[in-house]
């Protein structure tokens, strides 16, 4: 049923989605109150010299954005890459084009922020190569297949995060983009990076960097901005390049770097819902 559900909204003009996203604030903000007690916290964590009514303003934004993203996501299931390439611009593809005309690979660093699966599916089509996406599968097996089935359209390989290392050691031979969303919160199991972030301690993944150490590849930061409602302006930001010291967590700071200062642009299109302090800094780390 779910599974049909997503299929039929994905066909519906996007106009149309947009009418659904005003109900569906209401019943995830209000009804459901679907985290927010994670989102209020991080806010309010993250810009204590905003007072209350300002943090409150900033939270119901970020759930109309949210539903509006969720609606945006759901349509490219059904997409035409044409259309897509008119919601998504890019102002300065010749830098990383120079490094793919040279056939060295690169790294695409984003962050969940304004909608990174439009852009990652965009970046295909206007690099016009092929597109690694490092991803984590969703465990529900029907919608996994539906994904993987949608994105066949455009110029993306889903790569499941577990086996992403095996996968690009397959494919290094040929030039193409590995796009990664490295501001996910790492498991308690995973090695981290520490570094204040919004004002707060927190781990970073070191996805990022192991893989730019391991295959030498420059990274490039997706900054992505909202020129109106479903709209969008991608621009890549260098961020590393080697040779790399492997003892250095330089990549890691400077995507966090990266990423603060497109949120503190744009506060509202981040994802404050995400639990992205719940883990405390060791005391010896």
């Amino acid at each position: 049923m779910f599974k049909f559900l997503l299929k039929a909204l994905a066909h519906l003009p996007l106009p149309v989605l947009y009418g659904l996203s005003g109900p569906l604030y209401l019943l995830v903000f209000y009804i459901l109150r679907f985290r927010r007690k994670v989102a209020e916290d991080n806010i309010r964590n993250s810009f204590p010299e905003l007072g209350a009514a300002e943090q409150a303003a900033l939270l119901k934004d970020h759930y109309r954005m949210l539903c509006d993203v969720a609606l945006e996501i759901t349509r490219s299931l059904a997409m035409a890459p044409a259309t897509l390439e008119r919601h998504v611009s890019f102002t300065n593809l010749e830098v990383v084009q120079r490094e793919l005309q040279q056939n060295q690979t690169v790294l695409l660093a984003m962050a969940h922020h304004c909608n990174p699966v439009w852009a990652i599916l965009a970046s295909g089509q206007q690099l016009g190569i092929a597109v690694d996406g490092i991803y984590k599968p969703p465990h529900v097996a029907w919608l996994d297949e539906l994904t993987l089935e949608s994105l066949s359209r455009f110029k993306l390989t889903p790569v499941p995060a577990k086996t992403c290392i095996a996968t690009l050691l397959r494919r290094s031979s040929s030039t193409r983009a590995v796009a990664i969303v490295a501001d996910q919160a790492p498991r308690r199991s995973d090695k981290a990076y520490w570094t204040q972030f919004m004002r707060q301690d927190t781990p970073f993944y070191l996805g990022l960097e192991k893989i730019a150490q391991l295959f030498k590849y420059p990274v490039f930061f997706m900054d992505l901005k909202r020129t109106g409602r479903g709209y969008y302006e991608a621009s890549f930001k260098p961020l590393a390049a080697p040779p790399y010291d492997k003892h250095s967590h330089a990549i890691s700071e400077s995507f966090a770097r990266a990423v603060e200062e497109q949120i503190q642009h744009s506060p509202q299109d981040w994802l404050w819902t995400h639990r992205r302090w719940k883990r405390e800094k060791p005391l010896y780390d």
